[in-house]
């Protein structure tokens, strides 16, 4: 008898929560579970998932590189970064929005944001050495170059989703 009972309130719970969401509701719910590869899917699939699937797609597929540097170097060389289809050294490579010149990769022992054309090599003008595996994940300091030197960064931040 308590079994049926326990039903009859999450069944009558469960019609009062469909009530209050709507579809759209539902469907940006399941969607924020869903990974890269099949949001893409769901994105390609039909005109009704591509508005759903933007924000989430967007989320997976982006990160941002924010905050000060010292003497302001290298200001516009941050920013958001879209992920690209192509790993570079076996991990996932990055393009800055508003201009495919700049690129963030992963070299050697960590992440380096640099132009297009030394992609995938330890070179670049703003770096973050930790070894982990996404740029965003990492708690290390970013450094920016000055000419001379790497410079600390410490407020510097790599941020998802953005």
């Amino acid at each position: 008898m308590r079994g049926c009972r326990s039903q009859r309130v999450c069944t009558s719970a469960a019609s009062i929560l469909l009530d209050v969401l709507t579809t759209d509701d539902l469907l940006d719910r399941t969607l924020s579970f869903c990974a890269e590869d099949a949001l893409r899917a769901a994105y390609a699939s039909c005109r009704a998932f591509r508005a759903a699937a933007v924000p989430h797609l967007r989320r997976l597929l982006s990160i941002a590189l924010v905050g000060p540097t010292p003497q302001n170097l290298l200001t516009d060389k941050l920013g958001v970064f879209l992920k690209r289809d192509e790993l570079v050294n076996g991990y996932p490579s990055y393009t800055k929005t508003g201009d495919e010149g700049i690129m963030l990769w992963h070299a050697g022992q960590g992440w380096l944001i640099g132009a297009a054309a030394d992609l995938g090599q330890n070179r670049g003008w703003v770096s973050l050495f930790d070894g982990c595996l996404r740029p965003e994940a990492s708690n290390a300091t970013w450094r920016v170059y000055d000419g001379a030197a790497w410079v600390d960064a410490p407020e510097l931040r790599c941020l998802a989703g953005r």
